[in-house]
């Protein structure tokens, strides 16, 4: 095609213009919207977290820190699907028939995805169970480092020597948890 002919339409067509930039003002404007909810969110989260910490029965600054990161990321990918969803639809693509289609592909994808399963399973218990937390001097898998994040899928270590790796949470076979080893001291 030739991109003269293409841009001739719109430039000599002052209707398609304005849709076209109807439709690029709908998007900032999803894209402006998004960017305020996940602001809003993320400050509603720590102020919540924040509060907690003041309640008679509370619960342990690592843990309430792991707990508003995931809380926070869980906010952030639901978002960006909305966000996705509505700008798909607001191009023109039917949404309806494109979900009908990636539930079809999702089973497909779903036998070849049991690694995520299982590393989003294993990060629930590892975070539920409070095995450890954002700050806690660890040894995971014979790799000695201080916890940066924990989330659903994988646990962000710091080593001594600067080093991030990231660890698939099914991956994780054995935890020394320090932090938790000189807590116990302290209250002996």
């Amino acid at each position: 095609m030739d991109i003269q002919k293409i841009l001739g339409e719109y430039v000599l067509n002052p209707e398609k213009l304005i849709k076209f930039g109807g439709i690029i003002l709908k998007i900032v404007l999803i894209l402006i919207v998004a960017k305020v909810i996940i602001r809003v969110a993320s400050v509603g989260i720590e102020q919540i977290f924040k509060m907690s910490s003041k309640a008679p029965v509370r619960t342990n600054e690592r843990r309430e820190a792991t707990l508003t990161k995931l809380c926070q990321n869980i906010v952030h990918y639901v978002v960006y699907f909305m966000v996705v969803m509505t700008i798909l639809e607001t191009v023109g693509i039917d949404i309806k028939a494109l979900l009908a289609g990636v539930s079809v592909a999702g089973l497909a994808i779903g036998f070849g995805a049991q690694n995520l399963v299982k590393d989003i399973v294993t990060g629930f218990f590892i975070i539920f169970e409070d095995q450890f937390s954002v700050g806690d001097k660890v040894k995971i898998n014979d790799i000695d480092g201080v916890i940066e994040e924990v989330g659903l899928r994988t646990t962000q270590l710091v080593a001594e020597d600067g080093e991030i790796y990231f660890i698939a949470n099914s991956s994780i076979i054995k935890v020394a948890n320090y932090s938790l080893g000189e807590k116990r001291k302290e209250i002996a």
